[in-house]
């Protein structure tokens, strides 16, 4: 990832911090669903748990602005949630296309699809919190 190398620093308010913390705390719970075959058993249930996510997402993070945090920081701040917001839109549009798949295989190629989306919101969470691997 282009952005790891110089964002180590990032101190952010606890006001960020806790919504960085439950957003990568609902993408983790939502992958162990998604991994633990809860797609198969329950579609509907996905789709649902997946619209609560998007709702969550959209009132905690799409909000959250650099009016609190340190000029230092900010551009750095900016390229990640920047990058978040657009992974989360394609995260969306591969939820999309597994409610839509009938077939098996191109139901286990989205969920794959989605796991990795998943990983890197995750990656990007653990930067943001100073967590990185």
């Amino acid at each position: 990832m282009r952005i790891l190398p110089y964002l180590n620093s990032i101190m952010l308010p606890s006001s960020h911090n806790r919504a960085y913390q439950d957003l990568m705390t609902l993408l983790t719970e939502f992958k162990s669903f998604l991994t633990s075959q809860g797609y198969k058993s329950a579609p509907s249930l996905t789709r649902k748990r997946f619209q609560g996510i998007t709702k969550w997402f959209e009132q905690n993070i799409t909000d959250l602005n650099q009016q609190d945090l340190d000029l230092a920081i900010a551009p750095r701040w900016q390229s990640v949630q920047t990058e978040i917001k657009r992974e989360f839109k394609l995260l969306t549009t591969d939820v999309l296309f597994l409610s839509t798949a009938k077939e098996e295989e191109t139901q286990i190629k989205r969920i794959d699809s989605i796991s990795v989306r998943l990983a890197k919101l995750i990656s990007y969470c653990q930067i943001m919190l100073n967590k990185s691997n």
